[in-house]
Formats: C-alpha cells, structure tokens, sequence
C-alpha cells in the first residue's frame, strides 16, 4: 500500500477511535470539569464591591448568641425582615424551608407572615424531593400555606456534577407539567419588578424569563460564573439584624446589639439580601470550583451559591459553551498539522511542534475563559492531539524498523558494520537511483585460477576460495570499504560509499596491501597442507562515477558505473603485463603519495580506450622499512626509466640489468629491459610520446 494512502488511514482511523471513545463513554469528563476549576481558580477573584448582593448569615455566632435553639423562633425572621425593611433592602430572600408550623406556636408563624406582607418584597425558598433510586424529581416541598398565601417560592435545588462539585444552577425546574422558578429567579423577578404571571420558558438554548435570555449551558442548566471561593460576597450576621427591643439577646451580645449605628451606612439599601445558613451545625455548604483554592480551600455555603447565580444572571455574565462539532473542526485541523510536521520533520522538532501546540491551545483556552466568557473542551483536544503525535511516531517507528532492516538486509554482509550503523541512523545519506561521486574503486583477481581450478575437485575448490575471499573481504570491510560483488576469485569494492570520507583512496591502498600480506600467510599455511598457493593482483582507481542501487524495481545492486570503474578493472588486468600485483592510477597516486611508496610503471592506453592513463606501483606505506634489495633496487629502477624516456637505450639497458642482478623478479625491470633492447635495435618514431598500447583487458 501506498506510503500516502497509509497515512491517512491511519489519520482517520486514530481520529475516529478517539472522537468514538469521547462520545460514546465521556471517558474524560471527570478530567474535563477539574480543568474547568483550574480556569475558574487562574482566572483570580472577581470583585463584588459594586454587587446589589448581600448575604445575612445564620452563623455559628448567631448560634452561641441568640437563646434559643434550633429552628428558631419565626419570630427572629420577622424582626429581621421589618429591620431590612426598614434598613432599605430592595429584595429579601431567605434560604431557609418553613415546611412545617413553627413548634414555639402559630403565633410566631402569624407574626412572621404578617410582617412578611408588610414588607413586601420577601421571596421564600422551597424544594424538589428526589427519588434516589429513579433520579427523578417526585415532591414539591413549599412553605406553610399561612407563609406561602405571603410571598412567592423559589426552589433551591442545586445540581452537582458527577465529581460532586456543584459548577451549574437550573433557572428553572420542570415538575407538574410546567418549568418552576427558582429561588434566584424569583429574587430577580422582585429585584426588576417583573410581573408575577411571567414564567421562564425553555426554549432549546436558552430560558426566556421577560425580556431576559439565560442561555444552557448543559441541558436547562446554566454556568454559575462564581466571583471566587467562599467569603468574596459581604457578609453580616443574623444577630445584627434582631431588635433587641422585642428580643432579650445572650450578655455577650449587649454591646453587638442591631442599632443602625453598629452597622455600615445604606449597607443593606436596594440590596438583594439572602438569608442563609453557614452554620457548621447546619451542613448547608457546598465544593465549588474554587474549593482547594486559596489558604482556607472552604467549602462555599449555599446562600454564598445562590448569590453567585443571581449575580450571574443579574450581569447577564454567562459563560457560553462552544459548540463540540466546532471544537471539533479546530482539533481536526491541529490534528492534521500535529501528524504532517511529526511526518514530515525529526522527532525532537515535531515533539517541540505538539508540545508547543498543545500549550498554545490550553492558553488560549484559559484566556477566551478569562476574556471572552467561552468554554471550550480542553481535555479531549490535547488527548486527541498528543494521540495522533503518538499515532505516526508508532507508524514511523514500524517505518524506521523496517527501513533499518531493510539497510541492514542489504549491507551487513558486505558493508562495515559501523557504516551500517551509519546509514541506520541517517538513511537519507543512501541515495537511491544514483548519483555521482568521486570515490575509490578497487578490483582483486587470483592469478592463473583457471589453472587453479582445473586440478581441484568442485568441493577442495570451494572451501578454498571461500577461505580466500573470507579473509580478503575482512581486511576490505576493516578500511570501511563495501563489497560490491563477487565473481568467482574476483573482488569489486568501493570505499567512499555509501558514507562517504575523505581518505577512500588511501584505505583502498591500505586495504590492497594488507590483502597482499595476509595472502603470503595464507599461502605458508596452504603450502604446508598441501593445497594450491595462491597470488592475486589488485587495480585501483580514484574518480567521479555513478554510485546507488542499479537495477529494475524488483531486482537491483548496491553498485558503481562508469569508465573510472573500468579504468580499474583495466588496472587489475594490467599487472600481467609488469608482474606486479598492486597497480593503481595517476588519480589515486597523487591522492596517496604522501603516505605510500609508489613507482611509475608506464603510460598506457587501455583496451577500448584512447586517452592514456599514467600508472604506478603501489608498493608499501612511507611508514615501514622497505626490504634492502626493493630499497637498492627502486633507485636503480627510477634511473633506467629517466633513460628510457630520454631515449638513452644503452644507458637504460645499463641501470635495469643492474636492477635485476639484485631482484632477478622485478618484473617492471624486466618489462623496460626487453623494450630497452628492442628499441635499441629500432628505435621508435621521432614523435613517439612513451604510451603503450594495452593489447588485452
């Protein structure tokens, strides 16, 4: 299958099992409202100051302080109420059930209701009953008759979320075949004088309460904006606000007494003022999303919660949730660049890329929260992403794999195993279809092995060359050259690929005369058993050729084209005609002279070709002591070819018998002896140029 095609299966299957898994199971939801917290905590505190909205709080003070115990007299919420009343407050509501009389008398009922009518503006709470097996809502919990014919109800069930954190509020509660009003939209309703026949209606995003729009948040809920953690909206308590003219209170209280001296200025004037428990007694508090915020990490109480929702609905400052296909528009769009840049770049540049991504993404998160009042999911998205980075590292990763191996199929047999490692870690290096490059080539072939193999039986014949080519490609893998093949007792190698490096032409020479020595080893050995000994000759030659994997589609070589590559072979052939055994060219003399001991051999024009080529005797490295005889033997040699050039046959034919008397087998002195003569007795044309005509490859 197509690399491409892949790819963007891989793309939707991954995108599709995480969008799948989100939908299906809301695996993430937990997750998702805590990051919700953490937004509300980073966001800070909002300030109240300018708030219409004041808590009274029946506390644990009030508890020590008043004389009576709980439930307290009605008679204490009717003092209260004239007092607020008489204080200035626009809107009283109290959080507190009256569903049953009040066990210190009907009186007490009868005063409360009468000064709850005299007031005017007073909203009572009542409840829903859930059944806990079902879930559903099944009783209505109202005030008293004598209280509720008084004032109107609102409910004041709060629903958590599945962590228990109580993030949302219903404006409105369907029972009965009708959406009630909750306690905070009867607050409103007072607080803007809207008439008492007007009820909120759901209608599919938002509730319509009069002219006002409370959009859903989640289902009929709306997202209480909470200004911060417990304690940010001013509180008094309940104790201040009883007149001790009608009500004998505690000795401590004598001084704490409600005057509207002991109190601040118009505090409680066109005020909103709930009523509500925050007595430790009482247990009515709550975990918001600003619990575990701050020193004291307190949990709210519910008035403090009822005075963030009517807040919210009183600033019209709702939090609005992005549409999920929206969000999902944009993760789909990160998602795709996350997978092209971790395809298409090193790991280390995409991992910065996702990391960088994901950050961006949950700071823009935390700011539309901050600026714009916007919720989007959070949790899924950077899930989803760092999946799909995931994702294509796996499918890389399998790729890299199968890569490696792949180079390691092709190689480790004849390649060295550090370039091997090489090319593992940088595969990019192995070009493939070719190209050209200036690099070393290197041909070995046995002498006279036709002859060889002719007296061997097949199986004597194969343990030996194998034996050979064994111990000759170890010494070509030690100089980090590369096997390009085998033919027979003949060896093709390259050095400078597929890494390439600077001194090919020197590890080529390098390589050639270590051969040549390991073979005399071999041959003592080989003597010595019996078995036939072995010489070979080497060619070498540096120079641009085509380098990469030659061949169809299916089939193809590591391999190397072009005349610099023939010139070699040509080389190899060469050394019959001077008995030596390592012959290179101009090319990779004057890459090595300053290392290795050479010596011209002649100016030839090889089969095939017309330009001639200078070509020398590789024949040991400057930095080992030459044999005396080779080291007598080289001057002498070098002398009868400056004759020889200068065409002074006598004096030449002088200097290479000289030469041969000390090593009757140099075959180069041989060669010049015999052209000497030759020459001698029919000297070459006046504009003979030294260049000798290779008959044979």
């Amino acid at each position: 299958m197509d690399h491409k095609k892949l790819i963007f299966i891989v793309i939707l299957a991954t995108f599709a099992l995480i969008t799948a898994l989100f939908i299906r199971y809301q695996t993430l939801g937990s997750l998702e409202l805590s990051t919700l917290d953490l937004r509300f905590q980073l966001r800070d505190v909002q300030p109240v100051d300018d708030s219409p909205i004041v808590l009274v709080t029946i506390d644990d003070y009030s508890f020590s302080a008043l004389p009576d115990r709980w439930p307290w007299p009605r008679s204490y919420y009717a003092h209260a109420i004239r007092n607020l009343k008489k204080a200035g407050a626009r809107v009283v509501g109290v959080d507190v059930i009256f569903d049953k009389p009040d066990n210190y008398g009907l009186e007490k009922d009868s005063l409360f209701a009468a000064a709850i009518r005299a007031a005017g503006n007073v909203v009572l709470a009542r409840k829903l009953d859930q059944d806990e097996r079902i879930k559903t809502y099944q009783t209505m919990t109202d005030p008293i008759p004598l209280l509720a014919n008084e004032a109107r109800s609102g409910l004041v069930s709060i629903p958590a979320d599945p962590d228990g954190i109580y993030r949302r509020y219903l404006p409105a509660q369907y029972f009965d075949n009708a959406f009630r009003p909750s306690f905070v939209v009867e607050l409103i309703r007072k607080y803007h004088g809207i008439a008492d026949d007007v009820t909120p209606e759901f209608e599919e995003t938002h509730f319509r309460f009069g002219d006002m729009q409370i959009p859903s948040y989640e289902n009929t809920s709306m997202l209480i904006n909470y200004a911060g953690p417990a304690g940010t909206f001013p509180q008094y308590s309940f104790v201040h606000l009883v007149d001790d003219d009608s009500l004998v209170l505690a000795d401590s209280l004598d001084e704490n007494t409600f005057s509207e001296h002991l109190l601040p200025d118009e505090v409680f004037k066109d005020k909103i003022v709930i009523i509500g428990s925050t007595a430790s007694e009482l247990h009515d508090d709550f975990p918001t999303p600003f619990l575990g915020s701050g020193a004291a990490a307190l949990e709210t109480a519910g008035a403090e919660v009822l005075a963030n929702a009517t807040r919210t609905i009183l600033n019209s400052n709702y939090y609005h949730r992005l549409p999920f296909g929206t969000t999902l528009a944009i993760v789909l769009i990160l998602y795709i660049l996350v997978i092209w840049i971790a395809y298409r770049y090193s790991a280390l540049m995409s991992i910065m890329f996702t990391m960088a991504t994901v950050a961006v993404y949950i700071l823009v998160q935390f700011i539309l929260f901050a600026r714009a009042n916007i919720v989007m999911e959070m949790v899924f998205p950077v899930t989803t992403l760092f999946g799909g980075f995931v994702a294509i590292s796996l499918y890389q990763y399998v790729l890299t794999r199968r890569e490696k191996q792949r180079i390691l199929g092709a190689f480790q047999h004849y390649v060295p195993a550090k370039v091997v490692a090489e090319l593992i870690k940088h595969p990019e290096k192995l070009t493939l279809g070719g190209e050209e490059r200036f690099m070393t080539v290197l041909f070995s072939d046995v002498a006279n092995f036709t002859s060889i193999s002719e007296a061997m039986d097949t199986t004597a014949l194969v343990k030996l060359i194998n034996e050979y080519l064994s111990e000759m490609t170890d010494i070509i893998l030690k100089y980090d050259g590369i096997i390009d093949k085998y033919e027979g007792d003949a060896i093709m190698a390259e050095f400078g690929a597929p890494i390439f490096y600077e001194e090919h032409a020197l590890n080529a020479c390098l390589a050639a005369l270590d051969m040549q020595t390991r073979l005399k080893e071999l041959s003592r050995n080989w003597r010595r058993q019996g078995r036939p000994v072995l010489t070979c000759r080497t060619g070498i030659n540096s120079g641009n050729m085509a380098v990469g994997n030659m061949g169809s589609k299916a089939v193809f070589d590591y391999t190397v084209l072009g005349d610099e590559v023939n010139l070699a072979s040509r080389l190899e052939g060469a050394n019959k005609v001077y008995g030596t055994r390592n012959m290179i060219s101009e090319a990779t003399c004057k890459l090595v002279e300053s290392e290795m001991i050479t010596r011209p051999l002649d100016l030839i024009v090889v089969k095939g070709k017309r330009k001639p080529v200078k070509c020398f005797e590789l024949i040991a490295r400057k930095s080992e002591k030459l044999h005396d005889l080779k080291a007598r033997v080289l001057p002498l040699y070098m002398d009868g070819i400056s004759y020889y050039e200068d065409r002074q046959w006598e004096k030449a034919i002088g200097y290479f018998r000289n030469a041969l008397q000390l090593m009757p087998d140099d075959g180069p002195s041989k060669v010049y002896l015999l052209r000497s003569e030759e020459f001698l007795k029919n000297p070459p044309p006046e504009d003979w140029d030294g260049v000798y005509q290779m008959q044979s490859k």
